[in-house]
Parts: structure tokens; sequence; C-alpha cells
């Protein structure tokens, strides 16, 4: 019954819930495994288009055999229907408003493409592309392990509780709640366990390397490792992904 159900969500993301874009002002720039729609607006070059389609296939596809390498994270995928959300430089705040609204029941993440692979700094692609498929998938389906919200405990709060409290990981934005210091902190703990120094040169966390986190901070470590699932431990995303069969560009 469960793979019936599955198939189901599956053709009906396929037939309409992929092509959905939240606000008149977007439009469809590609589709990702048919579970993560990328919708722009029409200043947004096609190759920031591209590279952040494949950097949100790596995220998925992480070992890069053309399949996606948690399936069970189709059914939350499908059910959130998460939407990244690229503008040229920023929206402001009357899209915003527009995008909230129009957003209803999905997930949405924004991302510049000012900020997509420049040809100098940081490329803000992988974290903001890592944030929607961890809000949209990873916690939802494996609430035990990855949930952020403070009530359900799960082993990723208190690993991040106890990365505050040893003085592994400090992040002072006042705007930045307990939820959201987590979604912040196992990005930056992936980003070190990966070995992107580019994203972990900061001062927020403060353990820089896989070495330095299973050293001092091992629960993280197991929850990257764990046997339960299929978490992404192989490649850091860099926009070069070979399977364009699971990638429409519009």
């Amino acid at each position: 019954m469960r793979t019936i159900i599955i198939a189901f969500l599956m053709t009906l993301a396929s037939q309409v819930g992929a092509t959905e874009c939240p606000s008149k002002f977007l439009k469809t720039g590609a589709i990702v495994f048919d579970l993560v729609t990328i919708c722009i607006t029409n200043e947004v070059p096609t190759e920031k288009v591209r590279h952040a389609a494949h950097v949100t296939a790596q995220w998925l596809d992480n070992n890069q055999d053309g399949e996606i390498d948690e399936i069970r994270l189709k059914p939350s995928l499908l059910e959130n229907r998460p939407n990244l959300l690229m503008s040229a430089h920023g929206f402001d705040a009357f899209q915003l408003i527009a995008i909230e609204k129009g957003l209803g029941d999905r997930i949405g993440q924004d991302l510049a493409a000012s900020e997509t692979a420049p040809s100098q700094g940081r490329d803000a692609s992988q974290e903001e592309i890592h944030h929607l498929i961890f809000m949209a998938g990873w916690e939802h389906m494996f609430p035990r392990s990855f949930s952020a919200v403070p009530e359900d405990r799960s082993k990723l709060f208190s690993t991040w509780r106890s990365a505050e409290k040893n003085g592994f990981y400090d992040y002072d934005d006042p705007s930045c709640d307990a939820e959201c210091k987590v979604v912040e902190f196992f990005y930056l703990a992936t980003a070190a366990y990966l070995g992107s120094q580019t994203d972990v040169a900061h001062d927020e966390l403060f353990l820089k390397t896989r070495i330095e986190l299973k050293q001092n901070l091992p629960d993280i470590i197991k929850l990257v490792e764990s046997k339960a699932y299929h978490y992404p431990r192989y490649k850091w995303p860099d926009g070069h992904y070979s399977f364009n069969k699971n990638i429409q560009l519009f």
C-alpha cells in the first residue's frame, strides 16, 4: 500500500505540483527529479538557473550515480513541493509578501543570481538549496534525527545545543531563533564534513574539518554517517552534474 501511495504522489507531482510557482512575476526555470521546482524572475540568467539545478541534483544524488540517494525523501518532497525562488539581486518587500501568500503550504527558499556561482567569493547556492531540501525533506521524513523544532528534541537539536554549550558554534543573528540556528548549524557542519573551507571560513562554526568534528562533536558524525538513511556525505556540490535526464530546463 505504501508503495502505491508513493507512486501516486509522484505521478500527481509530475502532473501538477512540480510546475507551480507562487507568483505571476515568477516562471518555472527548472525542475529537478520532478521534486524541486526552481522559479525565476525574467532577469535571472540561464547559466545561473542551470548551476542551481545541478547543485540541487547533487544534494539529492550526492554519490552521482543518477538516482536519488535517499529515496524515502520523495514523499516529504512531494508533500511540501519545495520551490527555490531565484531573483537577479534579491526580492523587494512587496515581492516577498506576494511570494509568502502564494506559497501556501509549500516550502520556499530564496536565492539571488548575483550570489550564485559568482566569479569571486562564496557560492550561496549550496547553502540555500541545502536549507530547502533539509526543511522540505530531511527533517520531515526523519524527525527523530533531524527535526529543528525544539519540542521534538531530535538528535540534531541536541547536538546543536551541545555545540553551543561547548563553544563550538555561535550564531548571533537576533532574528534567528533556535530552529533557524539548528538549520544553519547543520549546513555548516555538513560543509566542514565535506571539506568546503570557504563556507566555514567565518567564526560561526569553530570546528573546520571532518577530523575536528570527529574529535570534538562525534554526535554530528554519527548523524551524517548513520546507516539508517543515506545523507549526503560523498561530494561537495560544485554545479557539475552528469545526469541531465534528471533536470528539466525551461
